[in-house]
């Protein structure tokens, strides 16, 4: 913050303070180094809802600028800091706004499993859900992710189909990289308490006989710590400014062999 005479006396015996006037954040550190003007450096120490300092033996002069360094705490959703200078009986002040959005992730697979033949050359399907939702009452945004599928032994990645992303989300979007990943255009508006939840279900062709016993064993199951088991997706959260956090997220749906 900066506060400029514009009197044709020096300013003295002023108070300065920075506190907050909606949300949630706190002011943490309020210093104002008033060493060029006779004086000292100032500050004082919260988290608190208020912070001030005074002058001292400070004098500003006419056309010269006092500048302090505030520091916030705790900034969640939309907040206002007002920051002000009292001299005598006047105060000059002005606010300063400060949004943090935060949407949290959510990811989940929409079956509890399939099944799979023990032979022949045949589609199965697995679907899963993202979800973003900002639990703040600022407007944010969601976040482009990245798809890792799984590809067993047998296994082929046909197609991935996506519906509830952005309109400029195509079947075109939908195109593997050469190491095996897919990268989604999937940052949008998000405002304040609200949710957006995309849906994804991916084809595999499944050459059964090329399926070892072995493979059959191991997507049978589903272990987090494990992603050789079940049917992985992992997703890569790219994160943003709209108050997504960057992260990883795996999903995993167990594929049973009939007859098993």
């Amino acid at each position: 913050m900066t506060a400029r005479n514009d009197s044709t006396t020096p300013l003295s015996n002023f108070t300065i303070s920075a506190g907050r006037s909606k949300g949630q954040a706190q002011v943490g550190t309020l210093t104002c180094d008033l060493t060029a003007f006779g004086g000292k450096v100032v500050s004082a120490t919260g988290p608190a809802e208020n912070l001030s300092v005074s002058s001292g033996t400070a004098k500003v002069p006419q056309g010269k600028e006092v500048t302090c360094q505030v520091d916030l705490t705790g900034v969640v959703g939309r907040n206002r800091v007002k920051a002000a200078l009292t001299t005598g009986n006047q105060t000059f002040s002005s606010d300063y706004t400060k949004d943090r959005p935060i949407s949290e992730v959510k990811v989940q697979p929409t079956d509890r499993g399939v099944e799979a033949d023990p032979t022949g050359t045949y589609e199965v399907e697995v679907g899963y859900t993202v979800t973003f939702t900002n639990t703040t009452d600022a407007n944010g945004s969601s976040s482009d992710i990245v798809l890792r599928p799984r590809v067993p032994a047998g296994f082929t990645l046909k197609s991935v189909t996506g519906t509830g992303t952005p309109r400029w989300v195509g079947p075109d979007s939908y195109a593997l990289q050469d190491d095996g990943s897919m990268f989604l255009r999937t940052s949008d508006s998000l405002n304040a308490h609200s949710s957006s939840t995309m849906t994804f279900t991916s084809t595999y062709q499944v050459n059964a006989e090329a399926v070892t016993q072995e493979t059959w064993k191991a997507l049978d199951t589903c272990d987090p710590q494990d992603p050789s088991k079940g049917l992985t997706m992992q997703i890569d959260v790219a994160g943003n400014e709209g108050g997504t956090e960057a992260g990883t997220h795996t999903i995993c749906t167990p594929v049973t062999r009939t007859g098993n």
